[in-house]
């Protein structure tokens, strides 16, 4: 009686059949039926399950229904179905604790999983000890190499990219190891790391007892599986920028014509990709970035023939505006530019469109160069010479008109080339003019763009891309405006120039950078004998090497050093009070000396503490003449004696240039003491170095304030000796 109720419950014969097979299933053998197709069930709502006596007549009404479409089953389709019925009761009947499990993945070896992939061609020198902190001392495993340097265009992390990939144990070993990555690479390489997803020590435990604080007053329990915010399962350690390997070959030239941003270096970025097993699987960065190198370093085959002949007769013609027209210029067409992300953030740079020139054109006829005989016998000299006679007479728009006239048969100044030409004379005509009309000249302020035929043509030659040359170009412009102090163009200006040129992609070199730092370390004159370089100054000067720091420059440079140390230096030396004079026999050789400024000072001890290769004597001409001329006669002998230290010769420039300048002090006892340590030392250089030429006329200078009677005694009386004596004869006689 129950059985009949449930049945009749049921809806369909379909799943009367159902039924009855799960009982048959457990008493005997399975019931061989076919089963009515499944595209001929129609599906009732759960509403209509009634157990009554009405429902059950309507569904005698629906068997009648079924059967009749079941006639129009074909007799293959009926076998096929009852095969799968079969095999799935078949499956049904063994129980579930009889079934085979599925197959599992069997462990890897202990072996395998720490292994260290091999070093790439051309691999950085931190590359191999980087890859065996990971995988010895931190426990990564399954550490992985991607080689990303020969992408074209580079990866979004940077250029010349190698991508380490490891697998942490957990959560925690994922941020432990994470965190001792970067405390190594501080002190170890003194580099500065970047890890994006990494939670301090003991953050994730705090983060997770107030999640689970949380879920408890909420009266809920807490989902281990879901994404909480807290549990990334991956961390991305950005090492920076490392010294590469040493080059085999010579750097490939660019190709004529291209025109894009970027910067050549030497240095490889490193990035560790550090994830737990759950997540590697669901990301795969290999497959990724596998396919993206794959793609990246293919060549490309281009056949217009063949693409010509396989394109299909429906297929749309290509616009006119996409086609190349016979008479348009080839210099554009054939040139190759780079996407520029930020282009509009430089729409103030842009050239503004042709106004009238600010002064008449001369009705004087100017010889300009012509090409009688050919092109190939031009000299640019000829156009340069127009150019800056145009500039000269103000009529700047005629100087551009002659450009772009002749640049049309002219290699150089063809592909924009017209545009550093143009912009370096204007640079040139900005510096030999007077200062009161280079204030004029450069209007009111960072903002004016036209107030001055100067500033119209120089803005005009701008392109709306500024390419590298026209950005240091900018750069040289804010700079000297500053350097001859108007007031328009300030520090807030200048250092949001750089942001926007480095948004635009731009790339910036060393020497503008440096350019930067000594416009805005230029001390003030606050009294008329004293100067300072304001500290919001030094600041930015310190945000602007930071910069220089992350687009790949090296930051502990000789030129870096120099450029700070003249950037701070008073343009006015004022002569010492006696007060502030100090002398120490041992490390100023009796001179007396004025202290350093803090920065100065700062800036000084930096340079000896770094270990740097050894300075030119350029270089190091430059701070010993800087150092003598402002009674820094300390740091004067630290200078000198870097040579000696690093176990280099001085050489004969150098000992008459340190003569001379000990000499103009006029001070008797320092000369003396100099004499006696320095004219020994002279022998022992290899090679050595003799007294004659400008070293002996130097000596001569400091004998003559050591002992003012010197010359005429070794005149007076040639069977006279000295100290003093002797030495001067050796210098009258070489």
């Amino acid at each position: 009686m129950v059985v009949g109720r449930v049945l009749r419950a049921t809806g369909c014969p379909s799943c009367r059949v159902s039924i009855i097979r799960s009982f048959a299933s457990l008493a005997g053998p399975p019931i061989r039926t076919p089963q009515i197709s499944a595209r001929l069930h129609y599906p009732t709502s759960c509403s209509s399950v009634r157990l009554s006596s009405n429902v059950a007549r309507e569904d005698d009404g629906h068997d009648g229904t079924h059967e009749s479409h079941g006639l129009n089953v074909t007799a293959e389709d009926a076998e096929e179905e009852t095969k799968d019925n079969q095999e799935s009761l078949e499956a049904s009947a063994v129980p579930w604790y009889l079934q085979d499990s599925a197959p599992q993945k069997p462990p890897q070896p202990l072996s395998e999983r720490q292994r260290i992939p091999d070093l790439p061609e051309s691999p950085p020198p931190i590359l191999q000890p980087l890859m065996q902190q990971i995988s010895v001392d931190l426990g990564l495993d399954n550490l992985s190499l991607l080689d990303l340097r020969k992408l074209d265009p580079p990866p979004a992390l940077g250029a010349n990219l190698l991508m380490l990939i490891g697998t942490a144990r957990s959560e925690k070993h994922l941020h432990v190891s994470a965190d001792r990555l970067c405390r190594w690479l501080r002190s170890t390489y003194k580099l500065r790391p970047d890890a994006d997803g990494l939670l301090g020590r003991n953050e994730l435990k705090l983060k997770l007892r107030r999640k689970s604080r949380r879920a408890k007053l909420l009266g809920s329990a807490v989902d281990d599986n879901g994404d909480d915010g807290v549990r990334t399962g991956w961390v991305c350690v950005d090492v920076g920028v490392v010294e590469g390997a040493e080059p085999t070959t010579d750097a490939v030239p660019e190709p004529k014509g291209f025109v894009g941003f970027g910067r050549r270096t030497d240095g490889v970025r490193i990035v560790v990709q550090l994830l737990t097993q759950e997540k590697r699987d669901e990301i795969d960065l290999e497959k990724l970035w596998g396919g993206i190198l794959k793609r990246g370093t293919q060549p490309e085959i281009e056949d217009s023939g063949e693409d010509d002949s396989i394109q299909p007769s429906g297929s749309t013609s290509i616009p006119a505006p996409m086609k190349r027209m016979d008479n348009a210029p080839s210099s554009i067409l054939s040139q190759t530019r780079g996407f520029h992300t930020s282009a509009r953030r430089l729409s103030r740079l842009s050239a503004h469109p042709e106004t009238q020139s600010f002064v008449e054109v001369s009705s004087v006829s100017r010889s300009l160069p012509t090409f009688a005989k050919g092109s190939e016998n031009f000299d640019l000299k000829d156009i340069q010479q127009s150019v800056m006679l145009s500039i000269a007479s103000g009529n700047f728009n005629q100087a551009k008109t002659d450009l772009l006239r002749y640049s049309k048969d002219i290699a150089s100044l063809q592909n924009e080339g017209w545009r550093p030409f143009l912009l370096k004379q204007l640079r040139a005509y900005l510096e030999s003019i007077p200062r009161d009309q280079a204030l004029e000249a450069l209007g009111t302020g960072s903002y004016d763009r036209r107030s001055s035929p100067f500033l119209a043509s120089f803005y005009q030659t701008l392109s709306a891309f500024p390419s590298e040359a026209e950005g240091e170009a900018i750069i040289w412009l804010y700079c000297y405006a500053m350097d001859l102090g108007h007031g328009g163009y300030a520090f807030k200006g200048l250092m949001d120039l750089l942001t926007e040129l480095q948004l635009s992609g731009v790339a910036i070199s060393s020497e503008s950078y440096l350019r930067v730092v000594r416009s805005v370390l230029r001390p003030v004159q606050i009294s008329e004998d004293h100067s300072v370089t304001p500290r919001r100054f030094a600041e930015g000067a310190m945000e602007i090497l930071q910069m220089m720091h992350d687009q790949g420059h090296k930051v502990l440079t000789e030129e870096t050093f120099l450029a700070l140390q003249e950037a701070t230096a008073s343009e006015s030396i004022q002569p010492a009070h006696r007060s502030e004079l100090y002398t120490t026999s041992s490390e100023t050789f009796d001179l007396p000396t004025l202290p350093m400024s803090a920065l100065r000072r700062r800036i000084h001890v930096a340079m000896k503490a770094v270990d740097l290769p050894f300075f030119r004597d350029e270089t190091r001409l430059r701070l010993l003449d800087m150092y003598s001329r402002q009674h820094h006669w300390l740091e004067f002998w630290d200078i000198w004696r870097m040579a000696p230290r690093q176990g280099k010769p001085q050489s004969s420039l150098m000992y008459a240039f340190m003569f001379n300048r000990v000499a103009e002090t006029g001070n008797q006892k320092g000369c003396m003491t100099v004499l006696r340590t320095w004219i020994p030392d002279m022998d022992l250089e290899n090679p050595k170095v003799l007294l004659e030429g400008d070293v002996a006329e130097s000596v001569k200078a400091v004998l003559k304030v050591a002992d003012p009677h010197v010359e005429r005694e070794a005149a007076s009386d040639p069977g006279a000796t000295g100290e003093w004596i002797d030495l001067w004869r050796r210098c009258t006689m070489a």
